[in-house]
């Protein structure tokens, strides 16, 4: 017999042995080398129980089933007559976790994405999973420009299968951009380009803060996107950018940038039209939103604003889901495009429910009167707009989101979800500055703007200087009546002292009582009426007090009764009460006394402030302020009514009170008429755009205040200015202000303040 025949017959009979030992019913099942990991858990992954038949191939499910867990490093089986014998070795357990030398990123929020990978103290160490954080972390370190990162893990035993890891990072030095250069531009220039990047080789002044001369990945793919955005908006439809090269010098120090780019003909659109089914929405109502003309440049941001400002629209008419669709008919010979959108309104669609969250302290009911958008009612794009803006003006959130989701199972039904941010409304604010002269300044108050979240507002407010002592108790509904009538109280005491400053020989003491009553007129508007009591206590010194001063106090007494009555206008079309970026508020206020007790006057006080956006993240603010006041009746206007000029709410750099007429002997008198106008420049600090609680701003603040004395004195000749740079910040201890600012045209009689700020702790 064949020799090779004979060695295939014995081993096929060997196998067929080996298998048969295999086999066999399993009666019983024993786990062992357990430690943490419940039997019952083991159970209830094994592929097999009590009764089944052990083959080779369940042997292998069994493996495989208890690997898949993570619970185990080895599995090994085994025959103990007709039991089955698992025996295991469990992962241990990560007791500690650390990481140092992590500079470039927020330390919590890289232990938090730690742990939803899978590592964190409390769960099973896994090398694998170790060896992907390692990798990830290295890939956001090269996404910064960090080449030179050195990250050591290092895994200790302890004792009770457990494991204490550590994660060293040596970030080592940034990757610096060497050169920046572009390739293939024909049409628009070199320095053109790089402008519209944030990566460049940096400058000795401004790269320390900025740091636009590391390298990122990241930053590098928002340049791409800020340059192709740019020819399209100056009609070079076939841009493309063809490849981009980033070369790393051998140390990892040295970044060379190129970018190769193709731009293709400039083009301008032939014709523009409108077309689709508009069902009952007017295309008189679509025209004027139309951005783009026959002749012009293509813009490809002016037909994205076409394109909303469209959908916005159809949306007014209950079209929640409309699409409008640019499609252009291109002319590659005379470089022109003619442009149709296209409008699908889809079906009319109607909101089911308004759900609201976000508000752990806010009663629904708070968020729900600002709603414009009613609850079984056509869908309207405007009234959720203004929702959002109403919203947005309470102060009472930092940011107020409205969205909008379909109703299952419905074609018609969308439900509106209301997500608000609080922040918090009660604080304890204080201001502390300091004038030679005038010693410290001290404010402060304790206030609840959405009290118990009922959206009802308290006050305690006191304020101490030299110059002023105030203290206030106001409160405030909103919402006295449904129809957002308001109705609120004042009790104040002030005490107004110049002489203390010699700044004028006199000081009042005023204590009153006030109620007010406000009227909504429009959605932007609202009247308010107040009426209250006051009385005057007036005391002057005795030496350098001008005549006009005694004359008053000897017809009217050093102590005065007086009713104050005024009617206050006022519109508000900003988009935010925290950071307004556009609209405007108006505040004309018309004040009196009644006839019969004491003297007899009257006042106008205007103060308007419009906000006009520049861009996403500049914003001009523009304040002018106007106020007069004159007696009537045959009677004089109380010297102590007069205006005074200077400090951080009025014209920056100059102290509180020192601007203005004075006697001859230096003491300030007051003006009958003030005139402040503001411009400031407001942006978000550089790095935090994205953050809605810090603002930078400069501004250019102008004032003169004249009349009521006999200088005679024009608004011209009492003319002042300053200029300068200032911080707003809404920070987690409250609002803080500091400004610093330089004056012009200042006389030798001015107090100069030039640094002034403010600062809160919120509760």
């Amino acid at each position: 017999m064949n020799k090779y025949l004979i060695i295939s017959l014995l081993s096929l009979i060997f196998m067929l042995k080996a298998n048969a030992d295999d086999l066999f019913i399993i009666k019983n099942i024993k786990v062992t080398g357990l430690q943490r990991v419940e039997l019952g858990t083991v159970f209830n992954y094994l592929p097999v129980k009590t009764g089944d038949m052990l083959t080779s191939k369940n042997c292998d499910e069994i493996i495989n089933k208890l690997y898949q867990t993570g619970f185990f490093k080895d599995i090994q089986i085994a025959r103990e007559n007709d039991t089955l014998v698992i025996q295991v070795k469990e992962r241990p357990i990560i007791s500690e976790l650390t990481v140092t030398g992590d500079k470039a990123f927020d330390h919590d929020l890289l232990m938090k994405s730690l742990k939803e990978n899978g590592l964190s103290e409390g769960h099973i160490f896994d090398q694998g999973v170790l060896n992907g954080a390692v990798f990830g972390m290295k890939s956001e370190y090269y996404n910064r420009g960090l080449y030179s990162v050195v990250i050591t893990p290092k895994v200790i035993q302890l004792e009770r299968n457990r494991v204490s890891v550590n994660l060293a990072i040596d970030e080592g030095a940034p990757s610096k951009i060497t050169s920046v250069e572009i390739v293939g531009n024909k049409k628009m220039s070199t320095s053109t380009i790089k402008s519209l990047m944030f990566l460049s080789t940096g400058n000795i002044f401004l790269s320390w803060w900025y740091k636009d001369d590391q390298y990122s990945s990241d930053k590098l793919n928002g340049d791409l996107e800020a340059i192709k955005s740019y020819y399209l908006n100056h009609g070079y439809i076939n841009f493309k950018i063809d490849s981009v090269q980033v070369q790393l010098t051998p140390d990892k120090r040295h970044v060379y940038l190129t970018l190769k780019v193709s731009e293709g003909e400039q083009y301008r659109i032939k014709s523009v039209k409108i077309a689709g089914d508009l069902r009952n929405v007017p295309l008189e109502k679509l025209q004027p939103l139309i951005l783009i003309k026959p002749g012009d440049i293509i813009d490809q941001a002016k037909i994205n604003k076409t394109i909303d400002s469209m959908k916005t629209e159809i949306g007014n008419y209950g079209y929640a889901f409309a699409s409008v669709n640019v499609v252009p008919d291109v002319d590659n010979k005379t470089h022109e495009v003619a442009f149709t959108f296209f409008v699908d309104t889809a079906k009319r669609v109607y909101v089911r429910h308004i759900n609201i969250s976000g508000n752990d302290k806010s009663r629904d009911v708070i968020v729900r009167r600002e709603m414009r958008q009613n609850e079984d009612s056509l869908y309207n794009a405007a009234d959720i707009a203004r929702s959002k803006d109403r919203l947005n003006l309470l102060g009472y959130f930092k940011t107020a989101d409205v969205s909008t989701t379909p109703v299952a199972g419905s074609t018609d039904q969308i439900d509106v979800g209301v997500k608000v941010d609080e922040i918090n409304t009660g604080s304890i604010n204080f201001g502390v500055g300091y004038a030679a002269g005038e010693g410290a300044l001290l404010n402060g108050s304790i206030s609840q703007a959405n009290l118990f979240g009922s959206g009802k507002s308290a006050t305690l407010s006191a304020s101490t200087s030299l110059l002023n002592t105030n203290y206030t108790l106001s409160f405030t509904d909103p919402y006295f009546q449904p129809n957002g009538t308001s109705l609120g109280y004042d009790l104040y005491d002030s005490e107004f002292t110049p002489n203390a400053l010699n700044i004028s020989p006199y000081a009042t003491n005023t204590l009153g009582a006030r109620a007010r009553i406000g009227v909504p007129v429009s959605e932007f508007d609202k009247i308010t009426f107040a009426g209250g009591l006051e009385e005057q206590q007036i005391s002057l010194d005795s030496n350098n007090v001008p005549q006009r001063f005694i004359q008053f106090t000897n017809q009217y007494g050093g102590s005065l009764l007086e009713v104050p009555i005024s009617a206050t206008w006022a519109r508000n079309t900003t988009d935010s009460m925290l950071w307004p970026m556009s609209g405007a508020s108006f505040n004309e206020k018309l004040d009196s006394v009644v006839p019969g007790v004491g003297a007899q006057y009257y006042r106008f006080t205007s103060n308007n402030t419009w906000f006009i956006p520049i861009n996403d993240d500049f914003v001009i603010k523009t304040n002018a302020q106007y106020g007069m006041i004159n007696a009537y009746g045959g009677s004089t206007v109380p010297f102590y009514q007069n205006y005074f000029l200077g400090g951080i709410g009025q014209i920056r750099g100059y102290n509180v009170a020192s601007l203005g007429p004075k006697d001859i002997d230096g003491m300030s008198i007051g003006g009958t008429s003030e005139a402040v106008l503001s411009n400031e420049l407001m942006f978000p600090l550089p790095g935090l755009k994205d953050d809605r609680l810090i603002r930078l701003s400069v501004f250019y603040d102008t004032a003169s205040l004249w009349g009521g004395n006999q200088f005679n004195l024009s608004p011209a000749q009492n003319f002042r200015a300053s200029y300068g740079l200032g911080v707003t910040w809404i920070s987690p201890l409250g609002p803080i202000k500091v400004s610093y600012a330089l004056p012009m045209f200042n006389q030798p009689s001015d107090q100069l303040y030039p640094f002034q700020y403010m600062m809160g702790t919120t509760f």
